[in-house]
């Protein structure tokens, strides 16, 4: 038996090729057909598999740290500040983050309950925006008094000022005034009355000639309390002018 009659072993295949004949046998050639289409394999570096998606995973910590910071920016700007109280006289701390620690004989920390200094304070801030006269800062003066007063009776005060032209003949006048007061205190059947004396001194000109006049006025003024609290028009006192009545007790 030659070699020839033998089974060759292939690749773990068994073949009945003879050796010679297939040492002899050209290769042979793979033509595609047009009819089937050629098959596109793509391969994907492993290295570039990763960087993606440690890019990815960066991106996804660096959002989260966002919303976190943006979660953490509203919550400080929502909450309630942290206030400390601190009496320099004694050095004794009242309040720390809100929490309260005693009082000291100069603070004592309670309800804010506007009282009777406020009230005075309103309207001795009122009368003087009324009646101390300032050519340079007039309008921005009575602007304030009218927002110092409850909106219908500042609308009714307004219109009495532009009915009897009072504007007009200070102006024409160059009127200057000073104010004094000379006392004011809280009726005793009402608490939201006040009544108030002063001087107001007047310097103007008519018909080209300097005038000085003395005048000794009573004022009774009723507030209300501001439903808004304390604010920057009310003089952060908590009360507004529902009226006032005018009396002129002299003049000179």
């Amino acid at each position: 038996m030659t070699n020839t009659d033998l089974p060759q072993v292939n690749d773990g295949l068994w073949s009945a090729t003879p050796l010679d004949e297939k040492r002899d046998k050209p290769p042979m050639a793979v033509v595609s057909s047009p009819d089937v289409e050629p098959r596109l394999i793509v391969y994907r570096d492993p290295a570039d598999v990763r960087t993606s998606f440690q890019l990815l995973t960066t991106l996804l910590i660096v959002l989260c740290l966002l919303m976190l910071s943006a979660l953490g920016n509203a919550y400080q700007y929502w909450r309630r500040p942290d206030r400390i109280v601190v009496d320099r006289s004694s050095g004794q701390v009242l309040m720390i983050n809100d929490r309260e620690y005693g009082e000291a004989d100069a603070v004592k920390m309670m309800p804010d309950q506007p009282g009777e200094a406020d009230k005075k304070y309103l309207v001795s801030e009122y009368v003087r925006l009324l009646y101390a006269v300032n050519p340079a800062t007039r309008a921005a003066d009575l602007k304030a008094a009218l927002e110092m007063m409850v909106p219908q009776s500042a609308a009714r005060f307004a219109a009495y000022l532009k009915d009897h032209h009072i504007l007009e003949q200070q102006r024409a006048e160059s009127w200057q005034a000073v104010w004094t007061p000379q006392d004011t205190s809280v009726d005793r059947l009402d608490p939201y009355t006040l009544r108030v004396i002063g001087k107001q001194e007047i310097t103007k000109v008519i018909n080209n000639a300097v005038v000085r006049e003395t005048k000794q006025l009573q004022l009774t003024i009723k507030l209300v309390a501001d439903p808004a609290g304390r604010n920057d028009a009310n003089r952060r006192m908590g009360f507004l002018v529902a009226a006032i009545d005018y009396k002129e007790l002299g003049s000179s």
